[in-house]
């Protein structure tokens, strides 16, 4: 269903510069041996001289990449000695699938003063599944980067993630045409954020026993953005779009983390109560950098214009990704914190069509 939704929203956006030079074809018929020419030196490549209200509709394919997920430790080779062993053989790390996302903007340029408001909206959810089994050999264990709580060795070890990502930005941009090809934005405006990440691991021995840790963060913030846009005519209606921006906000934080299992070991112990259960809240700087570059396809007329860009885009956020671990020992005794941080990467494709209007 999702990518039924986002393929309908990126179709429609691609239709409608379409539509726009269908209902143009009178003019182009009129004018074709003009529109075929090559684009003089001067020309007027960016309608830079008339008020200009477009629409941007963009897909987004990206990965997220984030560090500080390790859930378990598949052994490679026979441990050492019998009571003293420490981590041998390759880390299981939780990762994220490729999923689509979408991104729409409504921009106004001002001419003749040479200025732009813009307004747009990002949104992304991205998952991922992974799971590891016990090595084969007898000596080999698979073992649990979190305590596993039971006693049998553990056969098998989950993980799930979940990522709900919205970004929306308000910004107006300065337009310098330094020649007649090139086009350069400096923008300066507000950013909001909302974001959240679920991730959860399950232990499983060879019998019924299991133990359950699942890891929650959400972040809500409005800060300041700044940044550069180009836009360099090549030939031919091609052209190399590109940009980076900067964002520094300031929000509200909230960490938890709870550990369950169905193990009963003798003594007094209530497994209807969690082993774990922590929570932190805060309210916390975050930086956020943003970079895309490829090429596009632009195509003037008479009363309209549009592009159709494709190219990669990387966008990293930092001082997001906590996850809180801890020592173990009787109720009354001290707890060592143990934090793991990691920057988050959102990259991949991003594919866009604009239209002017």
């Amino acid at each position: 269903m999702k990518w039924t939704i986002y393929a309908g929203a990126v179709a429609a956006a691609i239709a409608m510069p379409i539509f726009a030079e269908a209902g143009r074809q009178g003019y182009l018929a009129q004018n074709n041996s003009r529109s075929q020419a090559p684009q003089p030196f001067d020309a007027d490549l960016y309608r830079k001289d008339e008020q200009v209200f477009s629409f941007h509709g963009d897909f987004l394919f990206w990965r997220i990449q984030e560090g500080a997920l390790d859930y378990a430790l598949s052994m490679t080779q026979t441990g050492w000695g019998p009571t003293q062993c420490f981590a041998q053989g390759d880390y299981k790390n939780a990762t994220f699938n490729g999923d689509p996302g979408f991104r729409i903007a409504l921009s106004y340029f001002r001419a003749p003063k040479y200025w732009e408001f813009w307004g747009q909206y990002t949104r992304l959810t991205s998952t991922g599944e992974n799971h590891a089994s016990k090595p084969s050999p007898s000596s080999e264990f698979l073992t649990g980067t979190w305590p596993q709580i039971f006693t049998n060795p553990m056969a098998s070890a989950s993980s799930f993630l979940h990522v709900n990502y919205n970004l929306a930005d308000v910004f107006f941009t300065r337009v310098f045409f330094p020649n007649p090809h090139l086009r350069l934005r400096v923008l300066g405006g507000g950013t909001v954020a909302w974001m959240s990440q679920f991730w959860k691991i399950l232990y499983a021995d060879s019998g019924s026993f299991h133990t359950k840790i699942a890891n929650r963060w959400s972040y809500t913030a409005g800060g300041l953005r700044l940044g550069t846009l180009f836009d360099w005519y090549w030939f031919t209606n091609i052209y190399m779009t590109g940009g980076a921006t900067f964002a520094t906000l300031l929000g509200s934080y909230h960490n938890s983390s709870k550990q369950t299992t169905n193990f009963q070991p003798s003594g007094a112990f209530n497994t209807s109560l969690p082993l774990r259960d922590t929570s932190f809240k805060d309210v916390r700087p975050s930086y956020q950098c943003q970079f895309f570059l490829g090429p596009s396809y632009q195509q003037g007329f008479t009363n309209s214009r549009f592009e159709i860009f494709v190219g990669y885009e990387l966008s990293v956020w930092q001082n997001l990704q906590e996850i809180f671990r801890s020592t173990h020992s009787t109720p009354s005794d001290a707890k060592e914190t143990w934090i793991n941080t990691s920057m988050i990467a959102f990259q991949g494709l991003t594919a866009r069509a604009t239209v002017d209007f």
